[in-house]
């Protein structure tokens, strides 16, 4: 699932939060909607039992007396309504508030004596229906008959009460929801608040800001952390130590070629022209495998380096080592790239010296900073023919391979270029030579 692990977790936590206050809801509103209907029950229970308290026999027919259990029995159209009948369907009483009201009084399943029943009737035309109760009773002044109580009441003011509990839980579920969400993400930006800190040391340290990412983390990350610390730690000195190494090495190197090269000059000139090619080939060998050595990039670039100051001291020093060519260097424009100084320097270097070596009198160096950083290195020399180019800059490419007027630097900057991530590329430059395209990612 993409996105940060704050947003997931927020999605996640919304998820089971809202489903279980829907659940909650739910529940909450069907118990209390029973609630409800059982009131309205044990109500017209109470009911039954006044009327049947108040109920007189007097010549074999029941009477009530004006003043009844309640009040609204005595108000006609008042929404609590009570009739007695007879098993046979004859009704024996009503109560004053039924009289006009013109409710149908077929009577519903009767209930065994000594039993009540409850039930709910539906309105007709859009009404909100009634609830029934009944009562059977054995009367034994009237030649023991069987009479039924019957209490019907308005659904409409249970209703309205289910509404208005419905209608406040909505309000406060949604109110709950919301102050939930807020505080939980509080606690989220508090609780991932080292992690944060962590990916913002680590951006740090790939900038070169910092030279680790801290230990002021809680006991989950702090392992993490001094493992990238040591991590950091160990591969810097790994490859100080290399770069060490493989100088060492060059330098040990250099005496014993140069004296063997000097050593070849009081040979036969065929002997001397093979033991200066073979000394030529492994001059060109050490340089290229040391090269591809430096080309191990640090796994986090410790500092962000300037390109046209680079350039610049570059040119001061090709100026001097090629004063009796009379170059003129044309260089515009500058970037910042993220690595390592000296494999920068290796890389331009190599491209400069190549574009002195080879052209006429004309260089130009053009610097631009955007999504790459791309240089461009261009000279007025004879170029690079294309059925060399791609052989050249082929990853892997042994420097002896390549002959010589063909820029023997390239091979070695194509290693450093692709452990970069970037790309170098050869063309014909508008001064008449060869332009050679060397582009860096930012990060």
């Amino acid at each position: 699932m993409p996105g940060s692990l704050q947003t997931r977790l927020m999605v996640t936590v919304a998820a089971v939060l809202g489903t279980f206050l829907v659940v909650t809801g739910g529940l909450l509103e069907r118990s209390f909607g029973a609630s409800v209907l059982s009131g309205a029950e044990e109500q017209m229970r109470l009911v039954v039992y006044a009327l049947l308290a108040a109920a007189e026999d007097r010549d074999d027919t029941l009477e009530f007396p004006d003043e009844l259990g309640d009040p609204r029995l005595s108000m006609p159209d008042s929404g609590l309504y009570a009739y007695v009948d007879t098993a046979d369907g004859g009704v024996v009483w009503r109560s004053p508030s039924l009289l006009v009201t013109g409710l149908d009084e077929t009577t519903g399943r009767r209930p065994r004596p000594g039993r009540g029943s409850f039930e709910a009737l539906e309105g007709d035309g859009g009404s909100d229906g009634l609830f029934r109760y009944g009562y059977t009773v054995v009367w034994e002044d009237a030649s023991d008959a069987e009479l039924t109580f019957w209490v019907l009441a308005d659904q409409a003011p249970y209703r309205a009460e289910i509404s208005s509990f419905r209608r406040d839980l909505a309000v406060g579920l949604v109110g709950a929801t919301l102050l939930l969400v807020v505080a939980q993400m509080a606690a989220l930006r508090w609780g991932l608040g080292p992690v944060r800190r962590m990916t913002e040391r680590i951006g740090a340290l790939q900038a070169g800001q910092r030279g680790d990412i801290g230990e002021d983390y809680p006991r989950e990350l702090s392992g993490l952390a001094g493992t990238l610390n040591r991590f950091v730690e160990r591969e810097r000195d790994n490859g100080e130590r290399y770069r060490r190494a493989m100088g060492d090495l060059a330098h040990s190197l250099k005496t014993p070629i140069a004296v063997l090269n000097n050593a070849s000059a009081g040979l036969p000139a065929d002997e001397k022209r093979l033991f200066g090619e073979q000394l030529e080939r492994m001059e060109h060998t050490v340089a290229h495998q040391l090269s591809r050595a430096a080309a191990l990039r640090p796994v986090v670039p410790r500092e962000t380096v300037e390109v046209g100051p680079l350039i610049e001291r570059l040119r001061r020093t090709l100026d001097k080592a090629y004063a009796g060519k009379g170059v003129a260097v044309g260089i515009s424009g500058t970037a910042h790239v993220r690595g390592d100084e000296r494999d920068l320097l290796e890389m331009l270097g190599n491209l400069l010296e190549n574009a002195y070596k080879y052209c006429r009198s004309r260089v130009r160096v053009a610097v631009r900073d955007a999504a790459t950083v791309c240089v461009e290195v261009e000279d007025d020399g004879p170029g690079v023919p294309v059925e060399a180019r791609a052989r050249v800059l082929e990853r892997g490419a042994r420097a002896d391979s390549v002959h010589s007027g063909q820029g023997i630097g390239l091979a070695v900057v194509v290693e450093l270029v692709e452990a970069y991530g970037g790309r170098l590329a050869i063309s014909d430059s508008k001064l008449g030579g060869a332009r050679v395209t060397l582009e860096i990612p930012q990060g």
